[in-house]
């Protein structure tokens, strides 16, 4: 906008130039002699109110000219600004989508350890149990007695658990796959995914979980690998926590609900609960109680949850534990 005080002050210099000509005009008769003059040309009377005002013209003219200058010298200051507010806005965004992606980085190779340890319990008993069908097939042999029956019987055993183990290589494959497109995805199998990755280090740690696949009418909307992640992250903080506080009977329940225009999907522990200093601190980034904890894992929960997929993410105490709701937008495609 134009300086206000430049404004107030030149248009009182113009009036004080107009007065001061009026009155030299008056005290000289030179209004006597501008009228004898203009007189001897028009057919009109002129009174010195209006001569006032035609002297003043000039003034107002140069003043609104000044205006104008002022304006334009302004403009072209607040296009400069403008320019370099925008430059240093996507500056900003640039740091901050590079900043998401180191994060979103650091977070998957803090995982990477976990995951490897996932993979061992989750491939040790079929490897055993491959062992044990060599073994008995290398006694039967050596025995002569082994069968057609028994050969082929050991044979499916031996596929079926090479499936299973080829099964849980796509499963963590997938887990690590970035997605760049949404589409849509079942809960209830997304769900069971992420369940089979964490399942053999869980079951090791006596910590049951009790989820109820509910109808396949469970569509969302989003990046389902990133959702899979979510939802081990959460259960991997609830078991460092029972192993943190030594708890009996470890449980987490995991329950759907869904609305028009949502689904929740609701992790509960019996953990203990959080202190309720830290609380509001459990979804900042590199924020953890944990030894050698990264403090990324709910912060990156948080942002793909809320910035990737257009949902929420919340906690809260409950007795004796906490509750997790995700909540993401339900698919709308027929």
């Amino acid at each position: 906008m134009i300086n206000k005080l430049n404004t107030i002050r030149d248009l009182v210099i113009v009036l004080i130039l107009g007065l001061i000509l009026w009155l030299v005009l008056g005290s000289y008769d030179g209004f006597e002699a501008l009228i004898e003059y203009l007189d001897t040309h028009e057919e009109y009377e002129l009174d010195e109110v209006f001569l006032l005002l035609l002297i003043l013209s000039p003034f107002l003219i140069i003043y609104a000219l000044l205006r104008v200058k002022e304006a334009y010298h302004l403009n072209k200051e607040l296009k400069q600004l403008n320019e370099k507010l925008e430059q240093r806005v996507q500056e900003e965004l640039s740091k901050r989508k590079e900043n998401e992606s180191l994060l979103i980085q650091q977070s998957r190779s803090a995982a990477l350890g976990e995951m490897i340890s996932n993979i061992a319990h989750q491939w040790r008993q079929p490897l055993n149990a491959v062992s044990l069908i060599i073994q008995n097939l290398d006694f039967l042999y050596k025995s002569k007695n082994l069968s057609d029956e028994q050969m082929e019987k050991s044979v499916k055993k031996v596929a079926l658990l090479v499936s299973s183990m080829s099964q849980t290589i796509d499963d963590f494959r997938n887990f690590f796959k970035p997605e760049k497109v949404r589409h849509s995805f079942n809960i209830n199998e997304t769900v069971k995914k992420a369940l089979r990755i964490i399942d053999a280090s869980f079951n090791n740690l006596n910590i049951k979980i009790d989820f109820k696949a509910h109808d396949n009418e469970n569509i969302a909307y989003g990046y389902e690998n990133e959702y899979s992640q979510v939802i081990v992250n959460i259960l991997t903080n609830s078991k460092d926590s029972f192993i943190e506080k030594d708890i009996e009977n470890p449980l987490i329940k995991i329950e759907l609900i869904k609305d028009e225009n949502s689904i929740d999907l609701i992790l509960k522990d019996n953990a203990g609960g959080i202190p309720k200093e830290i609380f509001p601190k459990i979804f900042d980034p590199y924020f953890s109680t944990k030894e050698n904890g990264t403090g990324i894992g709910l912060y990156m929960s948080k942002m793909i949850i809320e910035k990737s997929m257009n949902g929420n993410l919340s906690a809260k105490d409950i007795d004796g534990g906490v509750k997790f709701t995700i909540s993401v937008p339900i698919s709308k495609e027929k």
